[in-house]
């Protein structure tokens, strides 16, 4: 009897609780910049040094490298990635929202909200072009 109160009730707790469950699929993770490309000179920069790193997970996306560290709200759907309302981390603070763009550029982003196509998506690797560059990423 008392096996089964303590299974009832740790039934109750289960399906009290509120579960958020992401579907975003590959895209889920930790994500490193290994390099990226500029599609109107067509230089290429070895970004493994700096330390770029992108965190999604459900709808938000953390994009840091030392000293900038910045969350999105973002929406993926199909091969379009769409970053928006960014904001600066600062948990003393509290966080700031993000009204200049160059403050994102060391993190890949050139806009306050900025369009992604995904060119490639797997397990492994990560392929983004936005207007100007074309970001590759490997996950962690």
């Amino acid at each position: 009897m008392k096996k089964l109160l303590v299974l009832f009730s740790l039934c109750a707790v289960i399906l009290s609780c509120e579960f958020v469950t992401s579907d975003n699929g590959d895209l889920d993770g930790f994500w490193q910049l290994r390099s990226l490309d500029s599609l109107s000179n067509g230089h290429s920069a070895d970004m493994r040094r700096n330390g770029v790193y992108w965190g999604i997970q459900v709808d938000l996306l953390e994009a840091r490298t030392e000293g900038t560290d910045v969350f999105f709200r973002f929406s993926h759907d199909g091969d379009s990635l769409l970053l928006s309302t960014p904001f600066l981390n600062d948990r003393d603070s509290g966080d700031i929202a993000v009204t200049d763009a160059n403050i994102l550029r060391p993190l890949g982003i050139n806009r306050l909200d900025e369009r992604f196509h995904v060119l490639e998506l797997d397990g492994s690797t990560m392929i983004l072009q936005s207007a100007e560059l074309r970001l590759y990423f490997r996950k962690y």
